[in-house]
């Protein structure tokens, strides 16, 4: 097989469809004098296709080959890339910086739904988790180094059109390693129709066994997103942090932190059982929410802490694709792991809005201490429900 790492530079133009509005577009609408939830709005419009994305899923599987729909996204997010730069932030603009991300998200969709298939078919079984360790580090990084990054670009550079146009070229470059990997075949034969209910039939084989339903229950509970994490840059001012240092740590230091975190949840899935893997980081995400909550209001605090949390979230990510891609051998990739993605993102969608509404109303208390008592409630649910089906 071809090394695992080429997934996570194919896969980094997804992250940074989160992380540039998250980091950027969230530390930009504060400073315009917009409040927290609405920065929580424009995150939340940046995961929700992720949670619908199994409904159109099939298109990936069923239409163009898995190496042109990337190219096709990859260059619709470029553009996006650039317009979210040039846009100046107000409360004017909001609307249309809002729907330019969304648009974005729907884009990265299909750059999920192609690498999902390549890498289903160039990856030896045995080292799924290792895979999706890189494939998430990828994500990950996007989602962090490259918001802290776009954030720098568009203070430092003379004109923020700049920092949209070396988003734009880092992004097509990220193309390059499709010419190292072998394309998968076309799912099923015959006509649309006739490969559409192959489609549905893989799927509904996943779902017919025990392991499939639980694992999507696990992936539906509202953890392991790190909720926390796409708001750090909003509320960053009450650990006394300025825009260079929530650069710093929700850039370089987050980077660094994620890929530990996404490589050891790699490793760790591929020697514990996938939903053993995946409980235990939610897990600790919930303990590092805790901790967050309690921790002196000082920038030293705020990067230790966030730096932690964001490792959590590395792992949870990693142990959640590794969980998906094991249940999804054989036909309909795209499919099968959207589902797990999208019932994952549904669990949690609301919460990233919601942490904006309790922080507005309640603070930094309200905001991780509605986190905290989630991942408790959700994982009592599912040690309950698991027990009670396994020994049925």
């Amino acid at each position: 097989m071809k090394h695992p790492s080429l997934f996570g530079i194919l896969y980094f133009p997804y992250g940074l469809m989160v992380g540039v509005p998250a980091v950027m577009l969230g530390w930009l609408a504060t400073r315009a004098g917009l409040p927290v939830s609405a920065a929580a709005t424009i995150v939340g419009i940046a995961f929700a296709p992720a949670a619908f994305k199994f409904l159109w899923a099939p298109v990936g599987d069923l239409t163009l080959t898995r190496k042109r729909w990337y190219v096709i996204a990859n260059a619709c997010c470029a553009a996006v890339f650039f317009g979210m730069c040039t846009i100046p932030m107000s409360a004017k603009t909001l609307p249309m910086l809002t729907g330019l991300v969304l648009a974005g998200a729907v884009s990265a969709t299909f750059i999920a739904f192609a690498l999902q298939g390549l890498l289903l078919h160039n990856c030896d079984p045995a080292m799924l988790g290792r895979a999706a360790g890189f494939y998430q580090t990828g994500n990950m990084l996007g989602q962090t180094l490259g918001g802290g990054v776009a954030l720098y670009l568009v203070r430092h550079l003379p004109a923020p059109w700049m920092g949209g146009a070396v988003l734009s070229a880092v992004v097509l470059l990220c193309n390059l390693p499709l010419l190292a990997l072998r394309e998968p075949p076309r799912v099923g034969e015959g006509t649309l129709g006739v490969r559409a209910r192959e489609v549905w039939d893989e799927l509904r084989t996943m779902l017919s066994k025990v392991d499939g339903r639980l694992a999507l229950l696990l992936a539906f509970l509202p953890i392991g997103t790190g909720n926390a994490q796409f708001l750090f840059s909003a509320v960053a001012s009450e650990w006394k942090a300025s825009a260079d240092f929530v650069s710093l740590v929700l850039g370089i230091v987050a980077g660094i932190a994620i890929t530990l975190g996404t490589l050891g949840g790699g490793w760790f899935t591929d020697r514990v059982p996938h939903r053993r893997a995946y409980f235990w980081a939610c897990a600790a995400q919930g303990v590092l929410a805790l901790v967050l909550l309690y921790s002196p209001r000082e920038p030293w605090a705020f990067a230790v802490l966030t730096a932690g949390y964001t490792a959590t979230l590395g792992t949870c990510t990693a142990a959640l694709t590794g969980m998906a891609l094991a249940l999804a051998k054989g036909g309909a990739a795209s499919t099968k792991v959207s589902l797990f993605i999208a019932f994952n993102t549904l669990g949690s969608l609301g919460l990233v809005k919601g942490a904006g509404w309790a922080h507005d109303a309640w603070g930094m208390t309200g905001m991780l201490g509605a986190e905290i008592i989630t991942v408790i409630i959700s994982l009592i649910i599912f040690t309950g429900v698991s027990r009670r089906v396994l020994q049925s």
